[in-house]
């Protein structure tokens, strides 16, 4: 009966680790009893490596059950070598694999949070130093319409040759409804030097769209943090005759993607002196 027994390395050396992962399970052809035949077929026994030895002989590894007629006729592979390395920590940061799938109209608040934002790296040296990001398992979250908070075990991308703490981090997404608003402001021309009695823009008053948050909604309509503000440097150099008014927006709120309507402004400029 050939059986395929599972392979662990029990321990290295202190300091040092595996660089290249060994095989995971070995083919051991056996020759004995039936019985006995069929009970380590259903309960196989595993190969235990003690990594102290570059050269590992696999038959001498295997230990059969006592007081059977089992005996062991060839292995497959025969020998595997152990490639260590100084052992090595590492901070790296952890790749997101999460996609949120958000409900119609809802946008995500701000950059789905991971908890840790890193993870700790053991292992080989030249394993973790190529080491970049780890990353999440793939996982979805669907119709998020709220704030969600989920836990995401790590991928085990490198089994057997890096262990990483912790094993899985809690990611928390925050999405809302976004509806549009607009407004109107005046235009203020800011830096007008003393020589300068008067710039006129053209229109003074113009409205801002924006996108605002849903439960922000009524607070945004009442703020008076809105402004608009042309520059007089963007006045001295401009060729075109127009200007760009720049739009403020109250940062206490959650808005998005201000634009003044009209997006620019005529201008006309009376200067003082002799």
């Amino acid at each position: 009966q050939t059986l395929r027994l599972p392979v662990e390395i029990v321990e290295t050396p202190d300091g040092e680790a595996l660089a290249e992962v060994p095989p995971s399970h070995v083919r051991a052809e056996m020759r004995g009893r039936g019985l006995d035949l069929m009970r380590i077929l259903y309960n196989p026994p595993v190969v235990e490596v003690n990594a102290t030895t570059g050269q590992v002989n696999v038959a001498e590894e295997i230990t059969l059950p006592q007081g059977t007629s089992l005996q062991i006729q060839g292995v497959t592979p025969a020998s595997f070598e152990m490639a260590l390395e100084p052992l090595q920590t590492r901070q790296i940061p952890v790749r997101s694999r999460v996609q949120v799938n958000l409900a119609s109209a809802y946008e995500l608040i701000d950059t789905p949070q991971l908890d840790p934002d890193s993870v700790e790296v053991r292992g080989a040296e030249s394993v973790v130093e190529g080491l970049a990001t780890w990353p999440t398992t793939v996982h979805t979250i669907g119709n998020l319409q709220d704030t969600v908070q989920t836990e995401v075990p790590l991928a085990d991308t490198l089994a057997r040759l890096v262990e990483v703490t912790p094993t899985e981090i809690t990611l928390t997404a925050r999405a809302g409804r976004f509806v549009e608003e607009t407004r109107e402001v005046e235009v203020e021309v800011t830096g007008v030097p003393s020589g300068q009695s008067l710039v006129s823009l053209q229109p003074s008053v113009i409205r801002v769209r924006y996108r605002v948050l849903f439960e922000d909604l009524f607070q945004a309509r009442r703020s008076s943090e809105f402004f608009a503000t042309v520059s007089y440097d963007q006045i001295r150099t401009d060729t075109t005759g127009f200007v760009t008014p720049r739009i403020g927006v109250p940062q206490d709120l959650l808005i998005r993607d201000p634009e003044p309507i009209p997006s620019r402004l005529r201008y006309y400029t009376f200067v003082t002196g002799n």
